[in-house]
């Protein structure tokens, strides 16, 4: 099973932080997707029923993915937001308050309903600026690890659309293949005050590796090799994925300490968490003495990216 290490952290677990903290807090839930919801990161798509969770009662040793956000919940995110920013109207604090505490709300929003494979974290220099990395798990892109920067506007929710920028190039049709901005303007318009929300921008990051549109393109190579040469444009995507794993443990000069950086696993650190990783599933004692700790099976299977889900034979 392929292991990362974020700012020291295995990627068992990283759990991203509000604006008001310092440092990043460890979790059991980060790298790869998101663990404690409750559907699989299957391929986004409008025919895909996102509402559908399960009602059944979880089960001890089941491993399943966060759910995308359905209508309803996108609706009742939605409403929270403006019932929070609505708290702030006609009080006496500043205006550069009130977009913090803005910005906090929407974040704490994105933290209650995981966005799968999708990770972000303001920046410790500026709350207007957020580190994000998204991992593709299927698709033409899979196996793919994207850093990319959020970056919000000063007069935000009133002025234009945030932007997105990635790291490194990315071979595709909405992303810019000399700056790597991609066009968030072709799903938002015109940004709606208690309309557009953030983690509608983040939920469009991910959608346009599962559903790729070549019209109205920002690559236009990449468009035009989409529609009348797929497999010269699968060796494109292929390229962008390897290179994405070749500069993924680069080391990045920034002195924004919530920057994401990944480092190898070194077995002499962490061999002791690893090895009580994989043998505690057989200690079935563990969840009876303590309720808080989670014994089951790997999210991938070893050596690829594929994800998988097995009941444990234990719990029946």
């Amino acid at each position: 099973m392929t292991e990362h290490i974020v700012n020291g952290n295995k990627t068992a677990g990283i759990k991203p932080q509000t604006l008001e903290d310092k440092e990043i807090k460890s979790d059991t839930n980060f790298l790869p997707p998101t663990p404690p919801s409750s559907v699989s990161d299957n391929t986004d798509s409008d025919d895909l029923d996102l509402g559908a969770v399960p009602k059944t009662v979880r089960r001890e040793g089941r491993k399943i993915l966060p759910p995308i956000p359905d209508s309803e919940t996108e609706a009742e995110m939605s409403a929270s937001i403006i019932s929070k920013q609505n708290t702030m109207t006609g009080g006496s604090c500043s205006g550069q308050t009130k977009l913090e505490y803005i910005l906090m709300n929407e974040y704490n929003m994105v933290r209650k309903h995981k966005l799968p494979g999708v990770y972000v974290i303001p920046s410790a220099l500026s709350p207007l600026i957020w580190n994000g990395v998204i991992f593709i798990r299927q698709g033409l892109y899979q196996g793919a690890v994207f850093r990319f920067n959020l970056n919000i506007p000063e007069n935000y929710p009133n002025g234009d659309c945030p932007r997105v920028f990635f790291e490194h190039l990315v071979f595709h049709p909405v992303i810019d293949s000399k700056f790597g901005e991609l066009d968030v303007k072709r799903e938002f318009k015109k940004w709606r005050r208690n309309g557009n929300f953030l983690w509608q921008v983040l939920m469009y990051v991910r959608r346009i590796f599962f559903k790729i549109d070549p019209k109205c393109p920002s690559n236009t190579e990449a468009a035009e090799l989409y529609e009348n040469n797929m497999e010269e444009f699968k060796k494109k995507v292929e390229d962008s994925v390897k290179c994405s794993k070749e500069v993924l443990y680069n080391p990045i000069e920034s002195n924004d300490a919530h920057m994401i950086r990944f480092t190898p696993l070194e077995e002499t650190t962490h061999e002791e968490a690893k090895t009580d990783m994989l043998t505690r599933k057989g200690h079935r004692s563990d969840v009876l003495s303590d309720p808080y700790k989670k014994n089951g099976l790997s999210w991938l299977k070893p050596g690829s990216t594929q994800i998988f889900s097995v009941e444990d034979s234990g719990t029946q």
